[in-house]
């Protein structure tokens, strides 16, 4: 049936201002399978497009064996969005797509929307901290200390930072942070900070090169990579580059992608507690659905410094 756009924005208008949420179970009462088939929560992960599924990936599995435990025959479903234009996505707009969210890779422009809107369906922004919606977070400033204190404790004194230049976000920020904290509690100087143009092992590798290829790159002995993927990029250019790991540079990543075990050498890095994370949303999230929530959850886990080999 087609409406009008003001029509529309007035019956969104009041479905926003009552709370009322679709029930996808009683749409579902229409279709022919009938109502016995229809899962009982359809819980959605929310991934930028156009990036790597390796967190995301984690994200899934925790809360697919969390969902079996906390809400036997509910649906996990896997939809993207486009960055920066979360408020776009018709599962938020309408309300008609899922019951809940947990969402992954947000940029700030994505977090303000998040925090200035009353949402129709519940969602738990993942490795975000915000001020009204709820979020799992983790502590990043002290990963990132933590991965460039070890660094500092192995006898390196010149160490790198792999960062990446899209998507931004606050977890990005905060690993900075703790890479510097850690940098100045042992009177060193911050060291080159090199943006990777996309945050995958090709731009690893190509931010890598650019490090060794500038004047203050040269005497470069250990890599702190904001992500996995970034890490095993430097890995490769510094093969390519004759440089030999750990001896001539020790490397350190973030988020204990499961591949990083089989690197050569395997890869020391920054492990994010995702199966502890993925449980508390989704209890809170099928909780929240049929309005049993209590409170907001915002509750932020610590990381673990994982130490192989490329270190």
């Amino acid at each position: 049936m087609r409406i009008s756009v003001a029509t529309r924005e007035a019956v969104l208008d009041a479905a926003r201002e009552l709370g009322y949420v679709p029930d996808l179970s009683a749409r579902r009462l229409r279709q022919k399978q009938g109502a016995s088939l229809a899962p009982s929560v359809v819980m959605a992960v929310l991934h930028p497009a156009a990036s790597g599924l390796g967190t995301t990936t984690r994200v899934l599995e925790a809360a697919q064996a969390a969902l079996a435990v906390q809400a036997p025959g509910s649906q996990l479903v896997l939809e993207e969005y486009s960055p920066g234009s979360l408020f776009e996505h018709p599962g938020l707009v309408a309300a008609a797509r899922f019951h809940c969210a947990v969402v992954t890779g947000l940029t700030p422009q994505d977090e303000r929307f998040l925090d200035e809107t009353d949402l129709l369906v519940p969602l738990v922004a993942f490795q975000r901290r915000l001020e009204r919606c709820a979020y799992v977070d983790v502590d990043n400033v002290a990963g990132g200390e933590a991965a460039t204190r070890h660094l500092i404790d192995r006898g390196r004194r010149r160490i790198a930072a792999l960062s990446y230049a899209f998507p931004p976000s606050r977890a990005q920020t905060a690993r900075l942070d703790g890479y510097r904290r850690a940098l100045a509690a042992a009177g060193l100087p911050t060291g080159p900070v090199e943006l990777a143009p996309t945050i995958d092992a090709a731009g690893g590798a190509r931010a890598m090169r650019a490090v060794l290829e500038s004047c203050a790159g040269r005497d470069v002995d250990a890599v702190f990579a904001l992500s996995d993927e970034l890490a095993a990029g430097a890995m490769h250019a510094l093969r390519e580059l004759g440089r030999r790991i750990p001896d001539a540079v020790a490397i350190v990543g973030y988020d204990d992608l499961s591949y990083g075990v089989f690197l050569d050498p395997p890869l020391t890095t920054v492990r994010l507690p995702h199966a502890e994370m993925a449980r508390a949303a989704v209890s809170w999230l099928v909780e929240a659905v049929p309005g049993r929530a209590t409170a907001v959850l915002q509750r932020v886990h610590q990381p673990e410094l994982v130490v192989r080999r490329s270190s």
